[in-house]
C-alpha cells in the first residue's frame, strides 16, 4: 500500500493522470467544435473567398500555382501527404512524452503554451469557420487523390471539424515543438528541429489543407502566448528550464 501511495503521489501517478485528463478535455472541445460548425458551410466558403481576396491584396495568394507546380512531381506530393498525415500528431506526442520525463519544469511551461494556443484556436475555429483550399475550385485534394486517405475514415470524419482551417494548429503545434526542443535541449543538433515547422508549412499548403494566412495567424497566436507567458511568469512558478537529460524525481 505504501508503494502504491508513493507511486500515486509521484509524477507518474496522479500528475500523469491529470495531464491525460487535460488532453482529453481539449480533444472533447475540439470534437464539440465540429458540431458547432456543421451548420456553417455557407459562412465557411464565404470566409474562404474573403481570405483569398486578402491574400491577393497582400501578394501571397499563390497556393494554387505552387500546388500545380508540385503536382508535376508525384514523389514530392506523396512525401508531403505522408508528412501531413503521419508526422504531426505522433511528433507532438513524442515531444510531450520526452519532455515530461526529462525536463519536468520546462514541460509545465510548454504545456501551458500548448493549451493556451489550442484553446484560442478552437474558439477561432467556431467564430470564423473556414473551408480549406482543397474544397475550392482550382485546388486538388492531394491526400484524397493520392493517399494516404484520412478524411474518408469514419473515426476521422466523426471527430474532425473540416472547416477549422484558421488558424492552422498543424503549424502552431509544430512551431511550439521546435521552440520547446531549442529552449530545453543543449545539443548543437537541436536546431535541426526547425525543419519540422518548415516541412509542416510546406505540406499544409501544397496539400491544399491551409492558406498561408492560416499559418500566419497561428504564428501570431504562438508569439502572443510566448509574450503573455513571459509577462505572467515568476521565478517561483517557473524556475530556470532544465535541459533534456536532467530529471527531477
Amino acid at each position: 500500500m505504501a508503494l502504491l501511495h508513493r507511486w500515486w503521489r509521484s509524477r507518474y501517478g496522479y500528475a500523469m493522470v491529470l495531464e491525460l485528463a487535460l488532453v482529453a478535455v481539449l480533444l472533447t472541445l475540439y470534437r464539440y467544435g465540429r458540431f458547432l460548425a456543421r451548420e456553417q458551410t455557407g459562412n465557411a466558403f464565404a470566409n474562404a473567398d474573403f481570405v483569398m481576396r486578402v491574400e491577393e491584396q497582400l501578394g501571397i495568394g499563390n497556393e494554387a500555382a505552387l500546388q500545380r507546380q508540385a503536382l508535376d512531381h508525384l514523389w514530392l506530393i506523396g512525401a508531403l501527404n505522408r508528412y501531413y498525415v503521419s508526422v504531426h500528431f505522433p511528433a507532438t506526442v513524442a515531444f510531450f512524452a520526452i519532455t515530461y520525463v526529462r525536463a519536468p519544469h520546462g514541460y509545465r511551461r510548454i504545456r501551458r503554451l500548448f493549451m493556451a494556443v489550442t484553446a484560442v484556436a478552437l474558439a477561432m475555429h467556431v467564430a470564423f469557420p473556414l473551408a480549406p483550399p482543397r474544397m475550392l475550385p482550382g485546388f486538388v485534394d492531394t491526400v484524397t487523390r493520392y493517399g494516404p486517405s484520412v478524411y474518408q475514415r469514419s473515426d476521422v470524419a466523426e471527430t474532425v471539424n473540416q472547416y477549422a482551417a484558421m488558424p492552422s494548429l498543424h503549424f502552431g503545434w509544430a512551431v511550439l515543438v521546435a521552440y520547446g526542443v531549442i529552449t530545453l535541449a543543449r545539443s548543437p543538433w537541436r536546431w535541426a528541429i526547425l525543419a519540422h515547422p518548415v516541412l509542416i508549412l510546406v505540406s499544409i499548403v501544397i496539400t491544399a489543407n491551409h492558406f498561408w494566412l492560416d499559418a500566419v495567424v497561428a504564428g501570431v497566436l504562438v508569439g502572443g502566448a510566448l509574450v503573455a507567458a513571459r509577462a505572467l511568469s515568476s521565478p517561483v512558478d517557473d524556475p530556470v528550464d532544465e535541459p533534456y537529460g536532467v530529471t527531477t524525481v
